[in-house]
């Protein structure tokens, strides 16, 4: 891999691993709701800027119920799920449940196709299930009702990556992903408006909190997305996908650097299954050789 570009995917692992730290100090402070649409406001406003300099449209009337529709499943229920969890939830644990998006996307694949995954992949979904489990069981968590929801909203939020990953490779063809991703904040954005305005705090919250929904909204989501859609222009999918790997090891850093959360044997265990089962599902574990994709009825009659 170019340097360059390996450097570029740490310092986006970097970012995107400090996200999750970031909500564990607004969430408590100023809800969910408002960190949610703060941060989607403040990427929007970002990647709009940036838009600006590059003159490029934003489409808006050819594709503002696109925008909404797709908006909505892909950014705004998955990082207001997020935040809600990042109330039970460590900063490491969330990056380490964002990082199953991966295997429910070859379940849905799947269902979709009636195709079956590849051996590895089929092999990630059952490792990853086991990482999962490994934090559930063993962490330093409680199980409660309230660290069960954070994990069900979580994955929850994984899921709907997924599902709005292909919602938009559906709708959105070969379009320019800066601007798909512009309009999907701003679209995504407009329902979480009234839930932040009926759940905001109400005095100004302290300078650290606003300077890390700033953080989570400019440079966590804005610069982030314009920074993985260089990667990935630069380097092809497959090399700009690994930066999966890279998010829950720095989460985990950050969040025991600076906010002092414990990384327990058990976290790293089920950090590294997860990490693992990723590997599988992009089948980049070697020895393991891709299995030809037949459809499930057929596969069936052969055994």
């Amino acid at each position: 891999m170019n340097p360059s570009i390996f450097a570029q995917l740490v310092v986006l692992g970097m970012i995107w691993g400090a996200s999750f730290m970031f909500q564990r100090i607004t969430v408590p402070v100023i809800g969910a709701g408002m960190t949610g649409a703060g941060r989607m406001i403040f990427a929007a406003l970002t990647l709009l800027g940036v838009l600006a300099l590059l003159r490029k449209p934003l489409q808006w009337r050819a594709r503002w119920r696109d925008y909404l529709v797709v908006g909505v499943i892909v950014m705004g229920l998955p990082l207001t799920c997020f935040a809600v969890a990042a109330r039970s939830l460590p900063a490491g644990y969330l990056a380490v449940l964002n990082a199953t998006v991966p295997l429910f996307a070859v379940l849905i694949g799947w269902g979709n196709t009636g195709m079956r995954p590849s051996t590895s992949k089929l092999a990630g979904v059952v490792v990853g299930v086991a990482g999962v489990a490994t934090l559930a069981k063993f962490g330093h968590l409680e199980m409660n009702l309230a660290t069960a929801l954070g994990f069900a909203a979580a994955l929850f939020a994984s899921f709907l990556y997924a599902v709005g990953a292909i919602m938009a490779k559906q709708r959105y063809g070969d379009a320019d992903p800066l601007v798909i991703t512009a309009g999907n904040l701003i679209g995504g954005s407009v329902p979480l408006v009234p839930l932040a305005l009926a759940t905001a705090p109400s005095a100004l919250p302290a300078l650290n909190v606003s300077a890390a929904l700033v953080a989570l909204g400019i440079l966590c989501t804005g610069i982030a997305y314009a920074l993985y859609f260089r990667i990935l222009r630069a380097a092809g999918v497959e090399r700009a996908v690994t930066v999966t790997f890279l998010v829950p090891l720095f989460a985990l850093i950050w969040a025991a650097l600076f906010l002092g959360e414990p990384i327990t044997g058990a976290a790293l265990a089920g950090c590294a299954l997860v990490l693992f089962a990723v590997a599988l599902i992009f089948e980049k574990v070697p020895g393991l050789t891709r299995k030809p994709l037949v459809p499930a009825k057929e596969a069936l009659c052969r055994e």
